[in-house]
């Protein structure tokens, strides 16, 4: 499952962009978020890294129209399995701060198929 605050016109925009094999949960009101840990932080949002990685990715993002989200709500990555045990946990730092996705990947080729 994908769980996004955003708004559910640009949250199916990215799905369908990505391909993502999973449910979309849309999370408006970020309470999934807060009980995950997962904070809004300005100073982090708006760091120098951050902002070098929007600068060369600028052109790539969809364009939309409408609900703006919330630049500062930080995201993380998080694998639960089918017995709804938490395996992995990685709240990030800043925006561009994520686990490399080949990490990601062997710990869900590990977990029982449901």
């Amino acid at each position: 499952m994908i769980i996004s605050f955003g708004a559910p016109p640009f949250a199916r925009a990215w799905l369908e962009e990505t391909g993502a094999p999973f449910t979309l949960l849309v999370d408006t009101d970020r309470k999934v978020y807060r009980s995950y840990g997962l904070e809004a932080s300005f100073w982090r949002t708006w760091s120098l890294r951050t902002i070098w990685y929007y600068a060369r990715n600028w052109g790539r993002r969809p364009e939309w129209e409408g609900e703006q989200e919330d630049l500062n709500q930080l995201g993380g990555d998080f694998i639960i399995d089918s017995e709804r045990t938490l395996r992995f946990a990685y709240p990030s730092y800043d925006p561009v701060d994520r686990p490399p996705v080949d990490q990601l990947l062997t710990i869900i080729d590990q977990l029982d198929p449901e």
